[in-house]
């Protein structure tokens, strides 16, 4: 018997036996909580995956990149390249027709003659 908030010995000195609690029944699993932790660990094999290839990549990729730096290292230096278009200071001589169209006097000290395609 409890009689405010403590329990009542008995004549012998012993408390009375208090019912013990039953075990909890074994709990199924529930279907969502399996089907999360599933997914869980299969996102979790798949980013490891995807770190290993990601590492080997790298690796491969620096070895690469190590061969080709040491290759363009011990390439010749490019000769210089060729000059494109007309010598600046050399002096063309150009026949022009004597009823080609043109402006200005023929005596002038300068002739600059166009050369177009019209396509």
């Amino acid at each position: 018997m409890e009689v405010d908030g403590f329990m009542k010995q008995q004549s012998n000195g012993q408390r009375p036996a208090q019912n013990p609690v039953p075990p909890r029944a074994r709990r199924d699993l529930d279907p969502v909580a399996l089907a999360t932790l599933a997914g869980v660990v299969v996102v979790l094999m798949i980013s490891f995956s995807n770190m290993r290839d990601i590492d080997r990549l790298d690796r491969s990729l620096g070895e690469r990149l190590g061969k080709l730096e040491g290759q363009v290292a011990r390439a010749p230096a490019p000769a210089a390249a060729p000059a494109r278009g007309p010598d600046p200071d050399r002096v063309y001589a150009i026949k022009l027709a004597t009823d080609a169209p043109a402006r200005g006097p023929a005596s002038a000290p300068v002739t600059i003659a166009e050369f177009s395609d019209f396509q």
